[in-house]
Order: C-alpha cells, then structure tokens, then sequence
C-alpha cells in the first residue's frame, strides 16, 4: 500500500506542461499584450487628434471673431448734422469695406482707389470705420487704436474723430514658414507694414453680399446675391460679407501612409499627405451701418 502511495507521489511530481500547452499560453499573452499595445496607441492617436481639433477650433474662433467684429463696424459713423430727406450726414464717408480676390499690392493709404495684384495670390479685405474708445481697445492714453494696438491720428475738423482702415490678409512667417493671418492698418507706419494676429490659418475665401441696385428710401436691405471681390458691382451696396477660412494644426498628427481626407471652402474633397489636419470654418457678417431699417 505505501509502495503504491509513493509511486503515485512520484508520478503527480513528474507531471508538467506540455509543448503545446506552453505554446496556447504564450499565444494568448502574446495577444493580451498586442491588444493593451493597441489599446494604448489607439488611445495617443485619439488624444493628439483631439488636442489638434481644439487647437483649430481655438484658433478659428479667435480669427473669426476677429473679422466678424471689424466687419460689422465697417462704415460706422456718428452723425454731425441733417441732411436733406432726413438722412444724417457722418463723420466718415469714406469707403466702408473694400477686397481684392488675390491680394492688394500696396500697403493700406487714405486714398479710395484700391490697387489690387494681378498676380494669382490669396483675398485680402479692408474695413474702414470712425473708431472710438468703445468699437477699440484703447491706448494707456485713453485713444483709439487699430487692430494691431497702435494709436490712430485725429482726424482734424469741426468735431474731430479718428479713423481706422485694416486690412486683412495671408501670410506666412518669416521665422517658422507657419501660415498666418495678418493685419495691416493706415496711417500708423508700423502697422502699414503689418503683423500676424492669429496661426494656422492656410487659405480662405471670401465673398461679398449685395443687395439690388436700385435708389430707394430707405435702401433696401435685401441680399440678392453672395458674389467674389472681382463681381462686386458697386462697393456701396455689399450689406454683408461671408468668408471662409482653412484651418490646419499645428503639429504633423497623422501618419504617412494614411493620408487624411477634408472639405475645403467650396465643399470639395481634398486629401492632406503632409501629416496636418486640416478643416473649414465658415462665418457670415453684416455690415450694421448698411443695414438701414
């Protein structure tokens, strides 16, 4: 009896595991690890997608409000006196809005003839309007300042106002080749140079809301139309402005060899290979002083 007790002690010592069954074993680890592998690059992707996304959605925001807001002061005016028909007549009645479907090619002046390039090249827009300590950000000496912060001049008369005129285009940067958008403004010598405000920013597009031609009382007030700077018929009856903007991120987040499919600003597919994400944000403004009621 106790020679077959210590047999079989013998024999349950001996037993192990069998080829196949360390095989099985190491398989199902070796796929444990390859789906906590995956599980934890799927989960870096997804959170350099999103911190991309907010990126450009931050950026897009900040550009927009930008031009949404200078856009609805174009033409912005305070009236000195009555004029015939019960109309007021301004301070300002100089050009109130004014683009150029590929780009000025002067730096902004007080004139109101515009130059635009005749080379291919990206829009640019101008908005002008009386400025004021409440439309601008005022200086630490308490006077208005165009959209890079720099002080605007007075404008000399019987109730002196002062004037801003920015323009707003593309570039990109000297320094790090990134795209921006930029401002310059008149008559500040600084500012006429320009400077970037917002990066990121790639291409856009921008179109202009007119309203029919004819003389009434009030004017009527009736986009018709949504056409570029080049179809413009007459500057005095764009009511608002539409424009379009292409974002892209600031850091390559996706791989080479799965190219990333996006929507431009005329809804067409576009395929990025250059590890950017890339996105359109729209944006439509009217011009408040047109607006006549």
């Amino acid at each position: 009896m106790s020679h077959k007790l210590r047999g079989l002690s013998i024999k349950r010592v001996q037993i192990g595991l069998t080829l196949i069954e360390l095989m099985v074993s190491l398989a199902i680890g070796l796929v444990v690890i390859i789906a906590v592998l995956m599980t934890y690059l799927g989960s870096s992707r997804s959170s350099k997608f999103q911190a991309a996304y907010s990126q450009m959605n931050e950026d897009a925001q900040v550009a927009l409000t930008l031009l949404s807001r200078d856009i609805q002061l174009a033409g912005y005016a305070r009236p000195t006196a009555i004029a015939a028909g019960n109309s007021f007549t301004p301070t300002f009645v100089d050009r109130p809005i004014v683009g150029c479907d590929q780009g000025f090619s002067a730096a902004p002046a007080s004139g109101s003839t515009i130059a635009c390039n005749a080379a291919a090249g990206l829009p640019a827009i101008e908005v002008g309007y009386e400025a004021d300590v409440e439309n601008t950000v005022p200086t630490g000496a308490g006077i208005p300042s165009d959209c890079l912060g720099a002080t605007l001049p007075q404008v000399a008369g019987a109730q002196p106002y002062f004037v801003a005129r920015n323009r707003y285009y593309l570039a990109n940067n000297a320094t790090s080749g990134r795209p921006e958008l930029h401002c310059g403004s008149y008559p500040n010598a600084a500012s006429q140079a320009g400077q970037p405000l917002v990066e990121n920013i790639e291409s856009w597009q921008i179109w202009y809301g007119e309203r029919n031609a004819e003389v009434a009382v009030p004017a009527p007030r009736q986009i018709v139309r949504y056409v570029s700077a080049g179809n413009v018929a007459d500057w005095n009856n764009v009511l608002a402005v539409k424009i379009c903007i292409l974002v892209r991120s600031n850091d390559r987040v996706v791989s080479a060899d799965e190219p990333f499919r996006y929507l431009n600003c005329t809804l067409g597919q576009q395929v990025s290979n250059d590890g950017f994400l890339r996105r359109a944000y729209f944006v439509t403004s009217t011009l408040r002083s047109r607006m006549s009621f």
